[in-house]
């Protein structure tokens, strides 16, 4: 019996750390989410375009971010996502390994992928369970902004669909600026989630923030 009751403490205490770790996790993935009001949002589609709508004149093999890897480290905070339609912002981190995504929004780099300036594809990724859990929201022409290097990024939604987990079409290389967002799916799905949730949007203004 002595062992028995043992047993059972050792089980419960390993519950109990096992609770509070992932708790942990949880709450530092959240500190990422911060409320936006849609009054706000409002006047930043009304601002004057302060950029010309077109792609760098520059050698696609500079644009890469093959070529800018070590343009920031690893968890370091490059800019900022907001989403009128969820009032939310999201602090946004470059690289998606795991220490970075428990921070909140990580910035995808890979040989197919560019940060926001040069105006290809980038592609933000975020757990479904703290920050990117009303992504379902979102709708075709909803507005979509990311902030960085000091200006502010204005996208549209234009589409919405869900892949397999293993699927990397998502991440290829487009002329056209174009934000695509990532978490796992479905939403309300317990553990390792088998598919993502994929959203993507098009450029339609830049200005400074």
């Amino acid at each position: 019996m002595k062992t028995l009751n043992k047993l059972y403490a050792l089980l419960m205490c390993a519950g109990i750390v096992m609770a509070g770790y992932y708790g942990y996790e949880w709450w530092q993935g959240t500190q990422g989410v911060e409320q936006v009001s849609a009054e706000e949002t409002k006047q930043w589609q009304n601002t004057k375009e302060t950029e010309v709508m077109k792609k760098p004149v520059v050698n696609t093999q500079e644009v890469f971010m093959s070529d800018q890897i070590k343009k920031f480290d690893p968890g370091q905070k490059v800019g900022r996502l907001v989403v009128p339609t969820i009032e939310k912002g999201f602090t946004t981190y470059w690289g998606t390994d795991e220490d970075t995504l428990s921070q909140g929004v990580g910035m995808f780099v890979s040989p197919f992928t560019t940060t926001p300036d040069q105006k290809r594809h980038t592609v933000l990724s975020g757990h479904r369970d703290t920050v990117f859990n009303g992504l379902q929201d979102v709708k075709k022409g909803d507005a979509v902004f990311l902030e960085y290097d000091g200006k502010r990024y204005e996208y549209a939604v234009i589409d919405m669909k869900v892949v397999d987990e293993s699927d990397r079409t998502v991440i290829v290389d487009k002329e056209e600026a174009t934000l695509t967002l990532t978490t796992c799916y479905p939403f309300d799905f317990i553990g390792s989630a088998p598919e993502r949730y994929v959203i993507q949007s098009k450029l339609v203004n830049v200005s400074d923030m």
